[in-house]
């Protein structure tokens, strides 16, 4: 999908963002024990990937350059050749390979990256150090690549040290065309999954049985990993908004809350359908879903260049709680977060919730998800319509336009 070009570009832009002399370290994604001598799937250094394309197992970047020099000198530490590796778990990227890929030309074994830390400290003077580590509450693991920099800092502590994630993430917040071909494609996949799913669906089934079908038709395309573990919430239980058991019987009457997003190439969707279990809405369920997508609709709206991300949550808010009280669903504005109490969108990319600079205006290229939703424990009813849409100078695509959600949609594709 991607050239060796683009990610060149993609390093070329990472350096005009940087100072004259610094260093960038990109450590590498590994796999985490689990029990005995099983361990948990990789999950690839998304960063590592948008600047690479690499998402082999204990791949560094290296990029530096020094004081007085005007070349930017770039270095990728791949995992060697071993015969016995390969008999068990197969082969590895050449240097040829990595090269092809990523651009990079000067390809070295891993294995004395610390070294070479080392060196670009010790003998070549460099005193500004960016490095890309995942951030972490004050009380959580701190992961291998903060623990890196905290033996880094403690070994050099007259070097500078920063993060790079601001610098990497403010180029990933603006999707470009083949990225956001990548999340076409994930929403589509996704809604072709959907599709299949709602086609078997009755009361009776447990909310796993639905799940399982929706993987299915992914895993069938080639797509083994979903772009998050889906929320498939039946009645009063779609009103937990991280509900994941998945394991309870869905009845007739009743509303079914899918959370779900398939991936394309790494890149996520992010799409919420309700839909009747028995495949028809009751004349409440149908005003209620009406009502949540009003909101979207005046969401997407109000989704803009110009803005900040928390204003637009706060002007959508705004709208929908004069909306709640003029339909009679409140009559109080402070009883308006009993029933919607979440944000109303996020970004999404590489990760689900992809990530951001909270201080940058919201700017064309960008994808939010646009998820109203409304609540209600008492009446056991969960909605939530969500689906995925680039913001545009003068107006905003939905792209997973196409993807039933209205009542009316949903009860003719559940009738088929």
């Amino acid at each position: 999908m991607f050239s060796s070009a683009t990610f060149s570009e993609r390093r070329a832009r990472l350096v005009e963002s940087l100072p004259h002399e610094f260093c960038v370290v990109v450590p590498a994604a590994s796999s985490v024990p689990s029990s005995a001598d099983a361990v948990h799937g990789l999950v690839p250094s998304r960063n590592l990937y948008y600047l690479t394309g690499i998402v082999q197992e204990g791949t560094w970047l290296f990029m530096w350059r020094l004081a007085g020099r005007p070349e930017v000198k770039e270095c990728l530490f791949i995992s060697p050749y071993d015969e016995e590796y390969a008999k068990w778990y197969g082969t590895v990227l050449t240097r040829e390979q990595a090269t092809d890929i990523s651009g990079i030309c000067e390809i070295r074994f891993s294995g004395v990256q610390e070294k070479f830390l080392e060196k670009l400290v010790c003998k070549e003077g460099l005193r500004n150090f960016y490095f890309d580590w995942h951030r972490t509450g004050m009380g959580d693991f701190s992961g291998r690549g903060l623990s890196l920099v905290r033996r880094f800092r403690d070994a050099f502590p007259d070097v500078t040290v920063h993060s790079a994630g601001e610098n990497i993430f403010r180029l990933r917040m603006i999707k470009d065309e083949k990225e956001l071909q990548c999340i076409r494609a994930a929403t589509e996949l996704t809604r072709r999954g959907f599709e299949q799913a709602v086609a078997r669906l009755k009361p009776g089934m447990r909310e796993y049985e639905f799940e399982a079908e929706l993987l299915y038709r992914w895993a069938f395309e080639g797509e083994k990993t979903p772009a998050f573990p889906a929320i498939c919430a039946g009645g009063s239980r779609a009103t937990c908004l991280h509900y994941g058991e998945n394991r309870a019987v869905l009845s007739d009457g009743e509303l079914l809350l899918i959370d779900h997003g398939a991936m394309k190439d790494l890149y996520c969707a992010d799409i919420t359908r309700t839909v009747p279990v028995n495949g028809k809405f009751s004349p409440r369920q149908r005003e209620l879903m009406d009502l949540v997508l009003e909101v979207q609709n005046k969401a997407i709206q109000l989704l803009r260049p110009g803005i900040l991300h928390r204003q637009w949550g706060e002007e959508v808010n705004t709208f929908y709680r004069e909306l709640m009280i003029s339909r009679g669903v409140i009559n109080r504005p402070e009883d308006f977060e009993k029933y919607f109490y979440h944000g109303i969108g996020h970004h999404i990319g590489l990760d689900t919730h992809d990530e951001q600079v909270p201080q940058l205006p919201i700017s064309a290229g960008m994808v939010f998800t646009v998820e109203p939703g409304f609540y209600s424990a008492e009446e056991g009813i969960g909605i939530r319509i969500e689906d995925d849409v680039l913001v545009g100078e003068t107006g905003n695509t939905v792209l997973s336009e196409g993807f039933p959600r209205t009542p009316d949609e949903i009860e003719a594709l559940m009738q088929k």
